[in-house]
């Protein structure tokens, strides 16, 4: 089975450049469905602390709009092996499988160096074919409540060429939360998270 086959022996590659997960919370430090032009500051394989699990790891940093220009944004795409924080099995073959559409699209919006490669993409690879690529990426928020109270963030639920539509800056000055407002105001840093849904 080639790396770029899902679970069910379907190719993610389809040449595509875009691709939508539905899905997210409802609070935000950048809200729900806003869309923005990012670069992929970097991309490379990572490997789960105290485990052999591996996932893409892909950095973006807003460049438009305005309002949320620099903001960064990491992504753990969990193409290479199953999430080990998912608790069922067919849940987390999934979540695979979207990752591969995920990264597959990735890479055809940069040129589509990993797929035709046919093999699975090193560290190297991925930043090689994927740092410095510019596109639009959708975002949706993730929350996670624990002892520490409510951590929350941002996660990529779309990818799409980099000439797409883009959150005008009237919409998200419209949208902009009052978290971020305060975090501005007050000099802290923004909030921004990992990837929650793959």
């Amino acid at each position: 089975m080639s790396f770029w086959n899902t679970s069910s022996g379907e190719s993610a590659v389809t040449n595509s450049t875009s691709f939508e997960i539905e899905g997210g919370g409802d609070l935000s430090p950048i809200p729900n469905g806003t869309k923005v032009l990012a670069i992929v500051e970097s991309a490379g394989k990572r490997t789960v602390r105290d485990s052999v699990e591996e996932y893409a790891e892909i950095k973006w940093s807003v460049l438009k709009p305005e309002i949320y220009k620099n903001r960064k944004i990491f992504q753990k795409v969990w193409c290479y092996d199953l999430d080990p924080s998912a608790k069922d099995q067919t849940k987390a073959q999934a979540k695979k499988d979207k990752a591969l559409r995920m990264l597959a699209t990735i890479d055809s919006n940069a040129g589509g160096k990993l797929a035709s490669a046919g093999v699975e993409p090193t560290s190297e690879a991925l930043a090689f074919a994927l740092n410095n690529k510019t596109m639009v990426i959708g975002l949706n928020v993730w929350e996670i409540k624990d002892a520490n109270g409510t951590a929350t963030g941002n996660w990529v639920y779309s990818v799409a060429p980099k000439g797409s539509e883009v959150t005008s800056d009237a919409e998200a000055a419209k949208n902009k939360p009052a978290l971020v407002q305060r975090a501005q105001s007050s000099g802290m840093r923004d909030i921004v998270g990992e990837d929650i849904p793959f």
